[in-house]
């Protein structure tokens, strides 16, 4: 995953995905709650779905380290006119732009949202909500050091 976000956030938004995918009320209130200076919960999630979409829209479209320049700038340009990348793109500006002032409710449609997106623009199901998040939060140990 990128640097854009600590492991301790990832970890916190996926804490949350998990509440929600769970319909866990408690966990859910227990994972919005936030000290100053942190960032609030749907702004992590909102974050993370960004995250995930710049790693997962560029590998779809065959766009990888090493691609020789002619084809990265076609690569690219197909990025840019793809409307699932165009879509994702909308999403996530939404999502960014709701998520500080996200009330609990909301909280939960951003989660919810992310979720269902991810199901989407992947070979995923249902079942595999649970292991998704669970690869997330063990790459957010790894990447600090923490397994």
């Amino acid at each position: 995953m990128a640097d854009a976000m600590a492991p301790d956030d990832i970890l916190r938004a996926c804490g949350y995905l998990e509440a929600v995918w769970r319909e866990d009320d408690t966990a859910m209130a227990t994972l919005l709650r936030h000290e100053p200076g942190e960032h609030p919960t749907p702004v992590l999630i909102a974050d993370l779905g960004d995250l995930i979409m710049q790693v997962m829209l560029p590998a779809q479209l065959g766009i990888h380290d090493g691609m020789p320049a002619d084809d990265l700038a076609a690569a690219a340009k197909k990025l840019n006119t793809d409307p699932t990348a165009q879509v994702s793109i909308v999403l996530s500006e939404t999502l960014k732009a709701l998520a500080p002032t996200a009330t609990p409710e909301q909280a939960a449609i951003i989660a919810r949202s992310l979720v269902g997106y991810l199901i989407a623009i992947s070979e995923a199901t249902e079942d595999h909500v649970l292991p998704l998040i669970s690869s997330l939060r063990q790459a957010a140990l790894q990447r600090g050091g923490t397994t």
